[in-house]
């Protein structure tokens, strides 16, 4: 232990200081808190270091813990720095070894008592307050007089070797007061032994004159010796005859059995029995179980479970003392001898197998064990040697998890199947209770029937479920999608769950909120217009909408919108035909002219409305005619150029099919419409009746306003100048989205195609196989233009493919010659290949002047010096310099292969999946902004950190230099007491992402 020397270096240093080692009373700043103690410091009586002012003798400084903390954990181990004498002795008996951290303080005082060796009481009174039996004996009628007055006449205080902390043993402390030689005449002439004084007297009283033990042998009490012994011959006694046929004289022999104890198969009574005088009934040697453990050592350790007859030292319960019919000499068959105590367990009508067979020790121990109950290992250890297959899921029931298999099943017996403690509706409900105290209930649930759908141990979903939700409902409920048009939400992961609560709630069908606001969490509100569909404004969506799958769109309950309509609004009625000029629009798309939910229009007109409509029929339509429709006064288009002059096609220009035929009704609606222009359908919804939305290849590309259906993006509705039905020409449109590009155009060297407008001579339009919409790939693409044949004598001789253009060149334009990326490599830059490369030799045509990384410390002496560091990056010193970088150009600084987020997570992929699933992150790691923390190359310190960790971190969290995470709680410039290092923001953080919140470790516990 290093304590002493710590305490005498003090000692030292603060005499070296002038500082007196003999103040009197703890130090201010000790008194200021610890007042009681300072009183006590003027005590002669009072402990040493109180006394003369060294507190930290004993004690650490505790300011911040606020808590008193002892060197060495306290106890016997700080009390034996100065007192050596009291350290553990060789084969020292347990008695007095106090366990914890009060092992001295057990009988001493900490500070002072007011009496000598700190004692709190008289020392005969302080022993007697523990030793009751002592204490009584001390009361009989015949005391042991020495015993009476002190104690420590006999024994010593603290531990020692010898029995009962005896100063001597047994036969030499005896023959200190008593003449061995002067009590021959007392004892009939017998040369006494002083090892055998206890064999007949108590050393503390008895009732007894001559303080006999209280039990004697027959022929001892009356004082007959010659029952047993013979007449005495030079001071000794010998026996009549050796046992047991000495004890059988008296004693009838004990019936023949299969299993003796060893004692009496050995005939060696006296192994157990006193020959003359003893304090327990049947004249033991000593006390059951202090007799049965000199032979049967106690196994049992601190914390373990014991059996009550072990624990109470009645083995006698359990074991006969001389024979038995069954092994281990136990007085019934097992079964029958655990139910003479526990005969209430095994009385329920489903019985545990190993309990039902009587084998109850395959779970417990017979004397104790290290776990609750008597049991040999963890309950869930226990359960899992036979049912294994209950813990081997993916997901484990949170009480199988944590092996607490008794939550839920009776260890022994039941009154239900599986040995449930109750049934599942209160045996689940234990736990979920916010779930059976619902209003509205799952019929499972009510009826206790969870494992209707959940495994009750474990499977592989995390909510225990028996299998998929959609499956598990279908088991019940059937098949409900199928008609034609299915809710999306059956088809998403959610499926029923997306509605419906599975265990119940508030409201009727289990619904997880009531009409309409159930529906509203995924379509958007249509309760605050103006004016409202008469189910909207009630909130009854069901009205016109199926829950689950329905033959009409939109689930609506009838094949067609109209349908749906004609449910509540009847055709013919007089109402109705007045509101329609008449006529009875049999057959007529009421969703062509109304809105089906709400409107700012009365009548739920649509919100684009054709000015002719609002003024009246009458400018497009005759009266009724026999049908009971209105028939147009003139056809379209002519009706429609009445008013839209300038809709007539031009000659010369490209017309839509639709528009040059006449046919306005194709794309347009005659009276209203959701979309602007009386558009059909929304966006290009209109145009995709005709023009099927092309398909992106798998793994290919497809134009963003293909992707978003925004047709109008590049064409115009009716004509234009340009093919295709452009709105602009294709240079000047597509810079419109690639305005990037558009710079590049104007560089002093831009890619003639794209300089030219003629985009599409290397991209697709609408969706292709090739990134970047390309046409075909790059080595294709390129020598469709130039000659691949050129290509060597424009590189130095070297045998440059087509495939490798765009590792040097921007495909649309550079400020620098040869159209070669904005930051070049100097060598590159240079035309000097060779200062890289070899030679342009066929056999190795790109070969390198000298491995990598040596290449490239040749000129970047920097990161050559980070190779030698501690920690280097490992692409750095494997030469995989372009696993980051571009050898020859690049369109970022540092000649980066690509974005610096994507570079790193192309070896730490796994640090962002992690960072995504944790409780809190570091946002530069989100955010791929590593360089923020971390150099590039390498460094001294693992992770390559920029530089000192607290400098780092504070440079963005400069509010926590100190104070943090509260008042006093320091953040650096002292040693962090669980490691022993300097106290960094990283003793707490976590640097990337953590399970816990603010980036903590595990939380504060961990110092404190």
């Amino acid at each position: 232990m290093r304590l002493p020397s710590r305490i005498l270096l003090l000692a030292a240093f603060l005499a070296g200081a002038g500082v007196s080692l003999h103040a009197q009373g703890p130090k201010p700043a000790c008194a200021a808190c610890h007042e009681p103690a300072a009183r006590l410091s003027a005590s002669p009586t009072a402990h040493k270091p109180l006394r003369e002012g060294h507190c930290k003798w004993c004690h650490l400084e505790h300011g911040k813990a606020n808590t008193n903390v002892l060197h060495a954990s306290g106890g016997r181990d700080l009390c034996q720095i100065c007192h050596p004498a009291f350290k553990p002795a060789v084969g020292e008996r347990a008695a007095h070894q106090f366990a914890g951290k009060r092992e001295c303080l057990a009988c001493h005082a900490a500070h002072d008592s007011g009496r000598k060796g700190l004692l709190p009481k008289p020392a005969q009174e302080l022993c007697l307050s523990c030793h009751e039996a002592v204490r009584a004996r001390l009361g009989q009628a015949h005391a042991h007089s020495a015993a009476k007055d002190d104690c420590l006449a006999c024994h010593q205080p603290h531990p020692s070797s010898t029995s009962f902390l005896l100063k001597e043993k047994p036969a030499e402390l005896c023959a200190t007061c008593h003449d061995l030689e002067a009590l021959k005449a007392p004892h009939t002439g017998i040369s006494l032994k002083p090892s055998g004084c206890l064999s007949c007297h108590d050393p503390h009283g008895s009732a007894e004159k001559g303080m006999l033990r209280d039990r004697q042998h027959a022929p001892f009490s009356t004082r007959d010796c010659s029952n047993c012994h013979q007449a005495t011959k030079g001071g000794s006694a010998p026996l009549v005859e050796p046992p047991p046929a000495l004890c059988l004289t008296c004693h009838e022999a004990l019936p023949a059995t299969d299993h003796p104890h060893a004692p009496v198969k050995a005939g060696s009574c006296l192994d157990c029995h006193a020959a003359h005088a003893s304090n327990t009934k049947g004249l033991l040697q000593k006390p059951v179980p202090g007799l049965c453990s000199d032979c049967h050592a106690n196994p049992a350790k601190e914390g373990d479970s014991l059996h009550p007859p072990f624990e109470g030292g009645t083995c006698g319960d359990c074991h006969k003392p001389h024979s038995s019919k069954e092994q281990n000499l136990l007085t019934a068959p097992p079964k029958q001898l655990c139910l003479t105590c526990h005969d209430g367990l095994l009385k329920a009508a489903v019985t545990h197998a190993p309990a039902k067979a009587g084998d109850c020790l395959a779970c417990h121990g017979a004397h104790l064990a290290p776990n609750e109950h008597v049991l040999k290992d963890t309950p869930e250890k226990l359960c899992q040697a036979c049912h294994q297959d209950k813990a081997a899921t993916r997901v484990p029931h949170f009480p199988v998890k944590e092996g607490r298999c008794g939550a839920c099943h009776a260890p022994h017996a039941a009154d239900r199947p599986g040995l449930l403690r109750k049934g599942e509706f209160e045996l689940c409900g234990a736990c979920h209770r916010t779930i059976v105290e619902r209003t509205v209930l799952h019929a499972p649930v009510k009826q206790g029937q969870c494992s209707a759908c959940h495994l009750p141990h474990g499977g592989p979903d995390p909510r225990l479920l028996k299998q998929e939700t959609e499956k598990l409902c279908a088991s019940c409920h059937g098949e409900l999608t199928g008609k034609g048009h299915d809710h999306q939400a059956l088809k998403n992961k959610a499926s029923c769950l997306a509605c419906h609560d599975p265990h119940g709630g508030s409201v009727p069908k289990l619904l997880t909120l009531a009409q309409p606001d159930l529906c509203y969490r995924c379509h958007e509100r249509k309760d605050t217009f103006q004016v409202g569909h008469a189910p909207v404004e009630s909130g009854a969506c069901s009205t016109c909408h199926g829950p689950h799958s329905e033959k009409g769109p939109s689930l609506l309950r009838t094949p067609t919108a109209s349908e749906t309509c004609l449910t509540c609004h009847e055709l013919g009625g007089k109402a109705f035909t007045e509101k329609h000029k008449g006529a009875t629009l049999a057959g007529a798309n009421c969703v062509g002219c109304h809105e089906s939910h709400a409107s700012m229009q009365k009548g739920l007109i649509l919100p684009n409305i054709h000015p002719p409509f609002l003024d009246g029929c009458d400018s497009c339509h005759t009266t009724p005619n026999q049908r009971g429709g209105l028939d147009l006064s003139e056809p379209v288009p002519g009706l429609c150029l009445n008013c839209h002059e300038g809709a007539k096609p031009k000659e010369g220009l490209t017309a839509h099919n639709p528009f040059r035929e006449g046919q306005c009704l194709a794309c347009h609606g005659p009276h209203a419409s959701r979309s602007e222009a009386l558009l059909n359908r929304p966006q290009s919804g209109t145009c995709l009746t005709c023009h099927p939305t092309p398909e992106v290849p798998k793994g290919g590309w497809g134009h963003k306003p293909v992707l978003e259906n925004a047709c109008r993006t590049c064409h115009a509705p009716h004509q234009s100048e340009e093919k295709a039905l452009l709105s602009a020409k294709p240079a000047a449109l597509c810079v419109t989205c690639h305005t990037s590009i558009e710079e590049k155009l104007k560089a002093k060297h831009p890619h003639a195609p794209a300089a030219s407008g003629d985009c599409l001579s290397c991209h697709t339009a609408h969706t292709g196989k090739f990134d970047h919409g390309l046409v075909s790939p790059v080595e294709e693409l390129c020598v469709g233009c130039h000659v691949e044949a050129d290509l060597q004598p424009k590189h130095k001789g070297y045998a440059v493919g087509a495939k490798q253009c765009i590792t040097c060149h921007d495909p649309h334009g550079s400020d620098s010659g040869g159209m070669l990326k904005g930051k070049g490599h100097p060598p590159v830059a240079e035309g000097a290949c060779d200062t890289c490369h070899a030679g342009p030799t066929p056999d190795k045509p790109f070969g390198l002047n000298t491995p990598l990384p040596d290449l490239c410390f040749m000129c970047h002496d920097k990161v050559a010096a980070a190779a030698k560091m501690a920690f280097p990056h490992p692409p750095v010193v494997n030469g995989e310099c372009m696993t980051c970088h571009a050898p020859h150009a690049s369109q970022l600084p540092s000649l980066l292969a690509g974005n610096p987020k994507d570079l790193c997570l192309q070896c730490h992929d796994g640090l962002q999946k992690q960072a995504e699933q944790a409780a809190s992150r570091h946002q530069p790691v989100m955010a791929g902004q590593c360089a923020t923390c971390h150099t590039s190359h390498g460094g001294e310190s693992k992770g390559f950190p920029k530089g000192d960790i607290q400098k780092t971190c504070l440079s963005c969290h400069k509010d926590k230099s100190g104070n943090h995470p509260q008042a006093n709680h320091p953040t650096g410039g002292v040693t962090n007491p669980s490691t022993g290092k300097p106290l960094t923001c990283l003793s707490c953080h976590q640097p990337h992402f953590s399970n816990e919140p603010n980036l903590l470790y595990v939380g504060c516990t961990n110092c404190h």
